[in-house]
């Protein structure tokens, strides 16, 4: 007897932790190309080296571990016991004489290691991983600082400056043909040219090194006296705050936010700290404890959940995991809010959570015999036929295709059963999606007193971002589970006897997926934009407490590579002229400055024709200044009001025609477009990214697909993790001028629609 219960135990415990190890490097995967995207720009802009990016990425594991450890323990056990009570396993164990205790402690076991490694993440790992991340930003941003200046770019990131350099080597951190622009205290300005220039940095101090410059000191327009100064210098040296100091004195700090801080200086905090300090010590020890105590907790309330499962088998399972989730979270979310305002003690905010799945476990553990209600019959048998496709009594109608046209009936049984795990698999995917995303941002909600409606409004406004950015993901996976399941039940087989071939099987696949990329193509163009522009407006009020807007309004500055012309100017779309224009020309070399004139507004009378009203001319002649006042200033050979044109310069809140305007207004205006030109491309690749992966996924689910759906998710896992990391290395050598636009953009599809065509010439056709 002994002997029969440890079997059982042994089949229980193996019947569950494949599903807990699948589903946690699920989650892990999603949640750290989340979190990866945040260190993106650090990556890209700053030119880091190999070394210091693999900090970044094993830094960020611990901090994601924690996360997804306890939702893959629920979704492991949950989908492990579903499969069993679908296939009447446990009915039959039960039946043997076997009781629900040793049925849950399999599971209880396996929560249990969960812990203890959910443990050690938070009291030692994630602190210190935390830490590691602040001084890899902190390092890069320093990195940064050495040359902040991309050649052919305006930078304002220096207070008080505006730097232009035409030419140089952003690496060396080595300037030509220097244009700087200063807002002095009395209100005067100064402008500085020179043949070269650098940035030299001594410890916290950085010094602007010029060489062969051109200093002039423009008075005020609110000044009576009219002077002009200007000198000559082999040599200027312009001392500039970069934020160097505070960046060397955040590296050097031990001691961070809370989420920084190890055990004992955490318990340190709560007894000696300010008031403020004390609860926020308290609340961060508490959460700490209740999220490492939820792996357990999820064990044995996924395991009482999953054994009450009778139909639906691993489609109810993910359904009732989901579900779990969303409302823990939800809770967490609850109670972090009422401890941040005092409402609730540290202890119950953060335990909230954590108590009502303990307290719900109990429930069911008490009344585990009772029956289930017919309700939740029905989410079952629901469930089922998401994951099955089709009910059972259809089956047999199918095989054949009673009719051999295109649509037949195996085509309309497909075509149902593609939607069906689709959009289970894009909501499964979406609700981790958000629920990582609110994890994220629940502490500056709780501090900032964000409203409910915001949140929701960012969420919603988030989706069609979310949606692009998983449709590839969520058709592999659909076709993966799909066509598996058709190889595993031999249906497969029984179509090709009937003299059709594999190619004809796909054809429903790869329509489904030209319709998705569609869709996909449909909701970048024309929802993603102005949905992008209002979550990061959003997105910012709840982290900073107040409302930002991204517009493309105020001073703009803009270089002209052909005239050796530099304009700065406010833009008036209504009547489309310039507002105070400030216009900087310089000599034949383009290094020195020549003449500039300012007016009150500007407007053109030809494409390359302009006339600047209230116009004041300042002209060099060697050291001579030359000033000039009329009431109407007349410029030639300007640039054409499309190009002054203000607009959002962030690819992600543009259409691809409206990024198309903006590249070539960026080439007009000399801007180093290779970012750019690759945003553009992703554009046009994210629909085609679609089709691709379910071209990849079919003839990988016939002929896998007869070993299970978890050797397909595993697939589906191992492919996307793949097409990331692949797509993510052409995209930083495209971002970095290494290969052209299209290159970097296409070859991800292109790799992996040959790898789908190897895989399909060996399927048996």
């Amino acid at each position: 007897m002994l002997i029969g219960r440890k079997l059982i135990a042994r089949y229980v415990a193996q019947g569950a932790l494949p599903y807990v190890l699948l589903s946690l490097v699920l989650l892990t995967a999603i949640l750290f190309t989340q979190q990866a995207g945040r260190f993106a720009e650090l990556a890209i802009y700053t030119d880091l080296p190999i070394s210091l990016a693999g900090e970044i990425a094993a830094a960020l594991l611990p901090s994601v571990l924690v996360l997804t450890l306890p939702i893959a323990v629920l979704a492991g056990i949950v989908i492990g016991f579903a499969r069993m009570g679908s296939d009447s396993e446990i009915v039959a164990i039960r039946a043997a004489g076997v009781g629900t205790w040793s049925l849950l402690w399999p599971a209880l076991v396996i929560g249990l290691l969960a812990t203890i490694l959910a443990t050690v993440l938070h009291v030692r790992e994630a602190p210190q991983a935390a830490r590691d991340l602040r001084r890899v930003a902190v390092e890069g941003a320093l990195r940064k600082l050495e040359s902040p200046v991309e050649p052919r770019t305006f930078n304002t990131e220096i207070p008080g400056y505006v730097i232009y350099v035409r030419d140089g080597d952003k690496n060396q951190g080595l300037w030509g043909r220097v244009f700087i622009y200063a807002q002095q205290p009395d209100g005067s300005t100064r402008i500085v040219t020179a043949r070269s220039g650098r940035i030299d940095s001594s410890g916290e101090k950085s010094e602007l090194v010029l060489s062969d410059a051109l200093a002039m000191k423009l008075p005020s327009s609110e000044s009576a006296e009219r002077s002009y100064v200007v000198e000559r210098l082999e040599q200027l040296r312009i001392a500039i705050n970069t934020g160097r100091a505070a960046l060397l004195e955040r590296l050097s700090q031990k001691e961070g936010q809370t989420e920084e801080l190890d055990w004992n200086d955490l318990k340190q905090q709560a007894r000696s700290a300010s008031l403020d300090g004390r609860r926020e010590a308290e609340r961060t020890i508490q959460r700490k404890l209740a999220l490492s105590a939820a792996p357990l907790v999820f064990a044995l309330f996924g395991a009482l959940l999953g054994m009450r499962v009778r139909r639906g088998g691993r489609g109810a399972g993910i359904l009732l995991a989901l579900a779990v989730v969303v409302v823990y979270y939800l809770i967490s979310l609850l109670g972090e809010s009422l401890a941040r305002t005092n409402a609730v003690s540290a202890i119950t905010g953060e335990w909230m959570a954590t108590g009502v799945i303990l307290l719900l476990s109990l429930i069911l553990l008490r009344f585990n015999g009772i029956p289930r209600l017919g309700f939740t019959k029905k989410i079952f048998k629901k469930a089922a036929k998401l994951s099955v496709g089709y009910k059972t009594g259809e089956a047999e109608h199918t095989l054949g295709g009673s009719r051999s046209g295109f649509p037949s009936l195996l085509d309309t049984s497909l075509f149902r059963m593609l939607t069906g795990s689709f959009l289970l698999g894009f909501i499964s995917l979406v609700s981790i999606f958000i629920i990582f995303t609110l994890f994220e941002l629940w502490r500056f909600i709780g501090s900032n007193h964000v409203p409910a409606g915001i949140v929701a409004k960012y969420l919603l406004f988030l989706l069609p971002l979310v949606a692009v950015e998983l449709f590839p993901a969520t058709m592999l996976i659909t076709v993966l589970i799909t066509y598996a399941l058709l190889a595993r039940r031999n249906e497969a087989i029984a179509w090709w006897a009937s003299g059709q071939s594999v190619y004809r099987l796909m054809i429903p696949g790869l329509l489904f997926a030209i319709a998705t990329g569609a869709g996909t193509w449909l909701v970048q163009e024309h929802l993603m934009p102005s949905a992008n522009v209002k979550q990061e407006a959003l997105r910012a009020r709840i982290r900073g407490g107040q409302a930002r807007a991204i517009t493309g309004t105020g001073r703009q500055w803009l270089a002209s590579v052909e005239n050796k012309r530099l304009y700065s100017y406010e833009f008036d779309e209504h009547r489309g002229i310039l507002l105070e224009p400030a216009i900087y020309e310089l000599d034949d070399e383009g290094v020195h400055l020549s003449r500039v004139t300012i007016g009150k507004s500007a407007f053109w009378t030809a494409a390359d024709q302009m006339v600047i009203k209230d116009a004041e001319t300042v002209s060099l002649r060697g050291m001579v200044v030359e000033r000039r006042a009329d009431a109407e200033a007349h410029l030639m050979g300007v640039d054409p009001p499309e190009v002054f044109k203000p607009t959002v310069d962030k690819p992600s809140q543009l259409s691809v025609l409206a990024l198309s305007s903006y590249l070539r207004a960026a080439k007009q205006r000399g801007v180093d477009v290779s970012a750019l030109a690759l945003a553009l491309q992703r554009k046009y690749v994210n629909p085609f990214s679609v089709i691709v992966m379910a071209f990849i996924g079919m003839p990988l689910a016939l002929a896998f697909g007869r070993r299970g759906a978890i050797v397909a998710l595993c697939m589906a896992v191992g492919v996307s993790v793949a097409y990331w990391g692949i797509g993510g290395g052409f995209q930083q050598l495209g971002n970095h001028g290494l290969l052209p636009p299209e290159v970097a953009a296409w070859s991800p599809p292109v790799i992996f629609a040959a790898a789908g065509t190897y895989f399909l010439s060996r399927v048996r056709t």
